[in-house]
């Protein structure tokens, strides 16, 4: 016979004759429960308290709800205490090492909430089991959805990182008489199962000693999964805020300028009360979210107020109306800017084109120079000064009316716009980031 064998078969026999029988369980949970109460703390010096050991196992995250400020949580305690009234000797009840038995036939450290958001109950139900060994060692894991409050932080909304804590204690038992003596310094996430909208990144456990009683806290800090949000809210509001200014290249005789612009102003206000939805009542953080978008109305009330100024300047024109002459002067000092401006980059295009050639540019005459020692300084002095007689006369023949003014006034207002909505948005991208 191999040593394997024997081995096995030596281990069975032991078994056999040491392996203990319901009458031995019964006759031990008989004696045990003889004189036993649960009301009075389980240790033999009432002046000394009854030492708890304390871990949280994190099983899910229901809901965190931003606006009332509750998280939701699924969770299980291993609670573990030494009952001096529940100790025997296994070798007398045929090796029973231990015993398992219903929660309310013994004394319980029962947890309650310091911060719940409804009910105060105890984390426990009556049926749970309790498990006792032969040296006194009790485990006692209950387990409950437990609702607590949570202050929300919603400044970085929807990038934005919560910290939750869930504080219990053991009620109605000061100090001296139960303390928590060994708590794991974080929350047991073996079970987790995760959450579509939060993510857990750090959990903590300590203990707040206190003159009354030991408070333990279990703290959750978790970030928002923000893609679902983004894609449906904040995508389309920077969408909305870059077609905005558009409104400035429609004609004004299409009739759509109006109704575009106040369109688009009434879905920022939809996007806002969408956002206002899922803040808290408290205004203390405010949402950077809420201010990026208030800023948007308030550019589009700016829009539709100044389209309407603009389709009245349009119309100017029809009543004849004379355009002032400092608004005659800006639009002409307007076109000879830019009209330099086009000046100067095609003659710089021509360099480029033909490097063996020279160009002199003064008051927009270019003349081909082939050799400085040929200029002849006369002739080009004489005509400079009749280009500059004739763009000085020029002007002033121009006819400068109402309609050229509205829509040199929409250049000005598409651009400015256009810079101000992207400084707002590279403002409020960037204080997230920070």
């Amino acid at each position: 016979m191999s040593p394997a064998v024997c081995i096995m078969i030596t281990t069975a026999c032991i078994q056999a004759t040491t392996a203990h029988t319901m009458d031995d369980v019964k006759t031990l949970m008989a004696d045990q429960m003889v004189n036993y109460s649960n009301e009075i703390r389980p240790v033999k010096d009432q002046t000394k308290p009854v030492s708890v050991n304390i871990e949280m196992v994190l099983v899910s995250i229901n809901d965190f709800n931003e606006v009332t400020g509750i998280i939701s949580v699924v969770s299980v305690l291993h609670l573990t205490w030494t009952d001096e009234s529940l100790v025997w000797e296994s070798g007398s009840y045929n090796n029973t090492a231990s015993i398992t038995f219903s929660q309310n036939k013994i004394w319980l450290p029962k947890m309650y909430l310091v911060n719940p958001a409804k009910d105060f109950d105890p984390i426990s139900d009556k049926n749970f089991r309790v498990t006792a060994l032969a040296n006194g060692t009790v485990h006692w894991s209950p387990g409950r959805i437990l609702e607590a409050s949570c202050s929300p932080d919603v400044s970085d909304f929807p990038f934005d990182q919560q910290t939750c804590t869930i504080d219990m204690t053991t009620h109605g038992y000061y100090r001296q008489q139960v303390l928590f003596t060994e708590v794991e310094p974080r929350i047991n996430l073996k079970y987790f199962s995760a959450n579509s909208e939060w993510k857990v990144t750090t959990t903590s456990a300590t203990v707040k000693e206190d003159d009354v009683m030991d408070i333990v806290s279990f703290t959750i800090i978790m970030i928002r999964r923000p893609v679902n949000f983004m894609i449906s809210v904040i995508v389309p509001i920077i969408l909305l805020a870059a077609v905005n200014p558009f409104v400035f290249i429609l004609p004004f005789n299409s009739g759509e300028r109006v109704s575009y612009s106040i369109t688009i102003l009434l879905a920022f206000t939809v996007y806002m009360t969408v956002v206002s939805d899922r803040m808290p009542d408290s205004s203390d953080p405010m949402s950077t979210l809420s201010y990026y978008i208030l800023s948007l109305v308030a550019i589009s009330v700016f829009i539709v107020t100044i389209n309407m100024c603009q389709i009245r300047t349009y119309n100017k024109h029809e009543r004849g109306e004379p355009v002032p002459q400092w608004i005659q002067n800006f639009i002409f000092s307007l076109r000879k800017h830019f009209r330099k401006r086009q000046v100067a980059s095609s003659v710089n295009e021509r360099n480029k084109d033909t490097p063996g050639r020279k160009y002199s540019i003064k008051s927009h005459a270019i003349m081909r120079l082939d050799s400085v020692d040929e200029i002849d300084i006369t002739k080009l002095q004489t005509r400079e000064t009749e280009n500059s007689q004739q763009q000085t006369v020029a002007p002033q023949t121009e006819l400068i009316t109402w309609r050229t003014v509205a829509k040199h006034a929409d250049k000005i207002y598409l651009i400015a716009f256009f810079i101000l909505t992207g400084f707002i948005t590279f403002g409020y991208f960037l204080s997230i980031i920070k």
